[in-house]
């Protein structure tokens, strides 16, 4: 797939610059979709699509060749993860009463909704720039003024943007009758 990506490259020098910036990051961005889909055949197609919508925009990677490069290509994981992940939620025949005791079930307290692979589940269920707040806030452990600056907006408006995340993961598990 490498020579793919390669061909769609035009100088020797870009070439050099996507192969050094895939060596480095396709391991973290299939362990990141791989923890959202847990599927690996999903997973590496995750990182294929990644890497084509990178080199779409490809100019403005190596302009800013910087610590954001690997906050980037994340992103870009996370974000096709969730879509991937929604899409094949959505062509999934079990109803909600089959799954609803199972996970009621196994969350008898906030401990457990919090360590739970289910609760992964709820967070998808967010919208997508919810999700990708709080991931970056609680998973990525960044502070306020680093995901001002990877989303482009103020650290007010990041405040705010998680406080409705919080909200709305609420909703979510108190119309799933989860114990919070």
């Amino acid at each position: 797939m490498l020579i793919i990506y390669l061909s769609m490259l035009d100088t020797e020098e870009n070439k050099d610059i996507f192969m050094k910036l895939h060596d480095e990051y396709s391991t973290i961005m299939y362990k990141k979709a791989y923890a959202i889909l847990k599927d690996c055949s999903l997973a590496e197609d995750v990182v294929q699509e990644s890497f084509i919508r990178i080199l779409k925009n490809f100019e403005k990677v190596i302009k800013k060749k910087c610590p954001q490069t690997r906050k980037y290509f994340v992103n870009i994981v996370r974000s096709i993860s969730i879509d991937v992940y929604r899409k094949r939620k959505k062509q999934q025949t079990l109803s909600f009463d089959e799954l609803e005791g199972t996970m009621i079930e196994e969350f008898a307290n906030t401990e457990d909704i919090l360590e739970g692979k289910e609760f992964e589940s709820y967070l998808l269920q967010l919208p997508k720039s919810y999700y990708i707040i709080l991931s970056l806030k609680y998973d990525d452990e960044y502070t306020y003024k680093e995901i001002s600056s990877i989303l482009d907006i103020t650290e007010e408006n990041v405040k705010k943007r998680l406080m409705r995340a919080r909200n709305k993961l609420r909703e979510i598990l108190v119309e799933q009758e989860v114990k919070i």
